[in-house]
C-alpha cells in the first residue's frame, strides 16, 4: 500500500492554487473550458489545460439514442484515434481538439437495457463538446506554460471576485437514503447484483462570480482532476474530482484508476486499509473495468498494475486500483466510450443491472454527475475524469443573478454495507462542497 504524505499533500495544494489562478486571469468576455489539476510532479495529473471554445456541439437530453450516438460519432471523427508513436512524459497532451463533458444519461444510449420504466428524465444534455484550437497548457513539474494556437492573453492579476454559497441542503433525508441502501441490499441478497453505487443529491444557492467559486472549490480541495466547464446556456459544471476514468496515450496505451473505499481524512488510514468490505468493493470494480477494457483492447494486454493503494485527499482517504491495457488499432473513440462508459466505479457490478437499480432507487437524475469531463486531442491523447465531487450550476436568474447548484454524493453498496455507515460516507463526501458554504 502507498500513501500520499503530508508534504506531498501540501505540494498538491500549492500546485492547485497556481494552476487554478489562470481561471481568474482568463478574460471575462472569453468562454472557457478548463481542466485544472492539483498535480504534484509524481501524480496522475501533471497538466492543467485552459482552452477557448470556438464551436460547441450539444447532444440534447431528449434526443433519441440513435441521434445521440450519431452526433457523438460524427464529432469524434474529427479527432481520429491514430497511433503516431510512443508518448513522452513532457509531451504537451492537448494540441487542439475537443474538451468534453459527458452526462451520465449518455450511458443509456450505449446500454439501452440499463433503464427501467421509472427512468428519471433530466434536462441536462447527454453531452457537450467544445471544439478548442486555442489553449494554454501548464506543466506542474516544470512550471512551463505552453501555448496552443492563439489563446487569449492572461496578463491581469489573479484577483477573485466576490461569491457566496449558501443554503446547502440534502434533497432526501438521511433516513430516506438509508432506505434506498436497504433496498439495494435486498437486491444483493436476492442475487441480482454484487454491488451498486447509490447516490443522493444536495442543493444550494450560489451568487457572485462563477469563476471565482470554481477557483475556490478546486484550490480548497486540491482537486487532482478538477474542471470548470462553461455551458452554452450560461451554466457550468465545476468538478473537484479525485478520480481518473481514462487516460489514453498516442500509442494507444490506456490507464484507468477506479476508486472504491472512503473514510474521512481525520480517521486513521489503517481503518480503510484493514477493511475487508472495502477491499472486496474495489476488487469487484477492478474486474468490471478489466472486462470493459477487454472489449476494445488487444488480447492479453489488460493487466492490473496496482490492485489496491491508498490516496489521501483534502477531506477523505480513498482506496484506488490502476489498470493498464493496449487499445486495438481499429478501436475508435466511440468504441472506447461505448465499451467503458459510464465508469464502473459509479455504477456497480454487473453494470447493466446496477444501472437499472440506480434508475429505480435514485430520486433525482444525475445529469453530469458520474459522467466524465476531459479532452480528446487531435494528437491522439485523451483523458477523462470520473465526474464525482462535481457541482452543476444553472444560468444566473434574471431577477437576482442567483444560480442553483446541485451536487451528488454516492456510495458503493455491497453485501456487508450498513445503511447508516453509508449515510456517513455521503456526508464525508459532501464536505468537499460544504466547506465552501459561507
Amino acid at each position: 500500500m502507498a500513501r500520499v504524505s503530508s508534504p506531498q499533500l501540501l505540494q498538491k495544494t500549492l500546485a492547485a492554487q497556481r494552476a487554478a489562478d489562470f481561471v481568474l486571469q482568463w478574460p471575462t468576455e472569453e468562454p472557457l473550458a478548463a481542466l485544472v489539476s492539483g498535480g504534484a510532479v509524481d501524480a496522475q495529473n501533471a497538466w492543467t489545460i485552459l482552452a477557448r471554445p470556438r464551436e460547441t456541439i450539444v447532444v440534447p437530453a431528449h434526443c433519441s439514442r440513435d441521434e445521440a450516438i450519431s452526433t457523438l460519432d460524427a464529432a469524434l471523427a474529427r479527432t481520429p484515434r491514430t497511433q503516431v508513436g510512443a508518448a513522452r512524459d513532457d509531451e504537451v497532451p492537448f494540441t487542439g481538439g475537443w474538451i468534453i463533458a459527458l452526462g451520465y444519461s449518455l450511458g443509456e444510449c450505449f446500454e439501452p437495457s440499463a433503464t427501467c420504466q421509472t427512468t428519471l428524465k433530466s434536462d441536462a444534455p447527454r453531452a457537450v463538446l467544445h471544439w478548442c484550437e486555442d489553449a494554454w497548457c501548464f506543466h506542474h513539474a516544470t512550471g512551463a506554460l505552453h501555448n496552443v494556437g492563439n489563446p487569449p492573453a492572461c496578463t491581469q492579476a489573479a484577483i477573485a471576485q466576490p461569491w457566496e454559497l449558501r443554503e446547502l441542503r440534502a434533497r432526501e433525508t438521511d433516513a430516506q437514503y438509508a432506505q434506498s441502501v436497504a433496498k439495494t441490499l435486498a437486491y444483493i441478497h436476492a442475487g441480482d447484483i454484487y454491488q451498486a453505487n447509490i447516490a443522493r443529491r444536495f442543493d444550494a444557492l450560489c451568487t457572485g462570480s462563477m469563476r471565482s467559486f470554481a477557483h475556490a472549490a478546486i484550490c480548497t480541495n486540491a482537486s487532482w482532476f478538477g474542471a470548470l466547464f462553461e455551458l452554452p446556456d450560461g451554466g457550468a459544471v465545476v468538478s473537484m474530482s479525485p478520480e481518473l476514468f481514462l487516460r489514453v496515450a498516442t500509442d494507444g496505451r490506456v490507464t484507468t484508476r477506479p476508486i472504491k473505499g472512503t473514510r474521512p481524512s481525520e480517521v486513521a488510514a489503517n481503518e480503510l486499509l484493514n477493511s475487508a468490505k472495502d477491499a472486496a468493493e474495489l476488487a469487484m470494480i477492478v474486474d468490471l473495468m478489466r472486462s470493459d477494457l477487454g472489449r476494445v483492447a488487444d488480447i492479453g494486454s489488460v493487466r492490473v498494475a496496482q490492485p489496491r493503494l491508498l490516496e489521501t485527499h483534502q477531506t477523505v482517504h480513498h482506496s484506488v486500483a490502476e489498470i493498464h491495457a493496449q487499445l486495438r488499432e481499429d478501436a475508435s473513440w466511440l468504441d472506447v466510450l461505448r465499451a467503458t462508459f459510464p465508469p464502473g466505479s459509479v455504477t456497480g457490478a454487473p453494470k447493466v443491472r446496477a444501472m437499472q437499480i440506480i434508475d429505480e432507487l435514485e430520486v433525482t437524475p444525475r445529469s453530469f454527475y458520474c459522467g466524465g469531463i476531459g479532452f480528446i486531442s487531435r494528437s491522439g491523447n485523451a483523458a477523462f475524469n470520473v465526474a464525482i465531487r462535481t457541482a452543476q450550476l444553472s444560468a444566473p436568474s434574471a431577477i437576482d443573478h442567483t444560480r442553483t447548484l446541485t451536487y451528488h454524493a454516492g456510495c458503493g453498496i455491497v453485501a456487508e454495507s450498513n445503511p447508516m455507515e453509508e449515510v456517513a460516507e455521503t456526508l464525508a463526501k459532501v464536505r468537499a462542497l460544504a466547506q465552501l458554504v459561507t
